[in-house]
């Protein structure tokens, strides 16, 4: 009987040290972070637990049967330690479960970290600028930072409605001081042309383009019957190669210097585009010959493929202020029914040859001037354009030798043979020539290109002379110098006369061809 109960008592002390080791154990694996401040503690705090155990079951059941007891439980710890190791120890090629767990949660292991590729490094951008004064480059001043305008921002003011802009600055050697953006430019009659939309571009090159507009294209435009309520832009300040290539130098669009032009907006919203052969040739050629002497770089079909649909214009500066203007003024394509009839007078022509027809004696008036051809000896020598302005008489006459207008008065006594000098002003054009004087008359040769289609244009032509200065009124003069020319270009003009038009009429010479059938 005794022996049965001290048994029972072995027993459940075996399990009492087998659920205390256990506790041990499982709160060394839970609470503790690495393994082995796990060991260290776990020794400790299962040396302090086993001490205390110790001390209950000497108590419990006598010191000598404990320490046996005790003695036992150790040589059986010790033959079953190697199996337990073996089992726990895992082999260095496979994850133990509970780094397989720590995966899962979101834990990592070195052996995890080194196998994970990481992402290339990025390549260096250039070093950023350190400070504004970095930024905005050695030419920069802080003393020409100020609130107030510079003398072009005032000058623009006046002629275009503008806004004021800060200093753009990069990336590069983009950008600029002196900035502003365009919205509208003023005509002399306080009217706006929108600019759409509205440009950013430097103060000196907005004061060109403004006047460009102001001064001239609006004029030019008049020609067709209409005025200017509109310019439509392509572009002006872009950080950007030349012609958009990313590589090449850098475009006066980077800059602000640059502005591209695509179309001329009329009050009654027809489109005028810069390029569209369809478009009077006469307004075409004023326009590129005006644009061309404006600003000092001018691109435009003919220059290239990147401007066939619209015309750059410029300002940049270029050695002995050499200026490249390339933008080809196309002739305008044949309607069909012209084609048709011109290949049926060919044949015409190449059975039977064409008469000699008697000269026709007509005058044309178109608003004050008189338009009128000269014969000699039944052949057309010349055709001339007059009118009057109180005691001056004024006669503008087309010959094969170009241009030439006579002003003559009564009230003059002058040197017959002297020539005088004098300085004609038409528009924005000015040049020297000389006047041969009659009795009560002077002849001058218009032998400018430039000036001669400012002619077309302006309102007033101005001779300024030594004594005084004529002004000649010459409203309608543009639909008059049309006619002109159309009258002499009944004379079959000489293959070196570039002057001269090669198609001839064959009835009236006063009416426009686009009226003739």
């Amino acid at each position: 009987m005794r022996g049965r109960i001290w048994s029972s008592r072995w027993h459940i002390v075996a399990t009492v040290l087998a659920v205390a080791e256990c506790a041990s154990v499982g709160s060394i694996e839970t609470v503790l972070p690495t393994a082995a401040q796990a060991q260290s503690s776990g020794d400790q705090h299962f040396r302090h637990s086993r001490g205390r155990s110790d001390n209950f079951f000497q108590d419990l059941f006598g010191s000598r049967n404990w320490k046996r007891q005790q003695q036992k439980s150790h040589s059986d710890s010790s033959h079953a330690a190697p199996q337990r190791n073996t089992k726990l120890k895992p082999e260095r090629s496979e994850p133990t479960t509970s780094e397989r767990s720590a995966a899962h949660s979101g834990g990592t292991t070195t052996a995890t970290v080194e196998s994970v590729p990481l992402p290339r490094p990025r390549p260096p951008s250039g070093p950023e600028p350190q400070s504004f004064a970095e930024a905005a480059g050695p030419d920069f001043d802080t003393a020409n930072v100020t609130s107030a305008l510079s003398d072009c921002d005032r000058r623009l003011a006046a002629i275009a409605a503008i806004e004021l802009l800060p200093r753009l600055i990069g990336p590069g050697d983009c950008g600029g001081r002196d900035m502003i953006e365009l919205d509208a430019v003023l005509l002399p009659n306080r009217k706006r042309v929108e600019v759409k939309p509205a440009a950013i571009l430097r103060c000196a090159m907005a004061e060109s383009f403004a006047a460009w507009v102001r001064d001239e294209a609006s004029d030019h435009i008049t020609a067709l019957g209409d005025g200017l309520r509109s310019v439509d832009t392509y572009g002006s300040y872009e950080c950007r190669g030349r012609n958009g290539v990313a590589d090449a130098k850098l475009s006066e669009h980077g800059k602000g210097n640059a502005i591209d032009v695509r179309a001329l907006i009329l009050a009654g919203g027809r489109r005028i585009d810069l390029t569209d052969e369809t478009v009077s040739k006469p307004v075409r050629d004023d326009l590129r010959e005006s644009a061309c002497h404006r600003f000092t770089t001018v691109l435009g079909p003919g220059a290239d493929s990147s401007h066939n649909n619209h015309v750059h214009l410029d300002i940049l500066e270029r050695n002995r202020g050499a200026r490249i203007c390339q933008w080809d003024v196309r002739e305008p394509p044949p309607p069909p029914a012209k084609i048709a009839s011109a290949r049926v007078r060919l044949a015409a022509t190449s059975v039977m040859p064409a008469q000699p027809r008697p000269p026709e004696k007509q005058t044309v008036t178109v608003g004050p001037w008189a338009i009128a051809p000269t014969y000699k000896a039944n052949k057309l020598e010349s055709c001339t354009m007059s009118r009057s302005d109180g005691e001056l008489g004024i006669t503008f006459v087309r010959a094969q030798d170009g241009l030439l207008v006579i002003l003559e008065s009564q009230k003059w006594k002058l040197d017959q043979g002297k020539t005088y000098p004098v300085r004609l002003t038409a528009g924005s054009r000015s040049v020297d020539a000389k006047a041969l004087a009659e009795t009560k008359s002077v002849s001058i040769t218009l032998a400018d290109s430039r000036l001669n289609s400012r002619l077309r244009s302006v309102s007033t032509f101005q001779v300024h002379a030594e004594g005084a200065t004529l002004r000649m009124p010459l409203d309608g003069s543009s639909t008059a110098f049309q006619r002109l020319e159309e009258c002499f270009n009944t004379i079959k003009a000489p293959e070196t006369n570039p002057l001269v038009k090669r198609d001839v009429s064959e009835t009236n010479p006063f009416v426009a061809p686009s009226r003739k059938r």
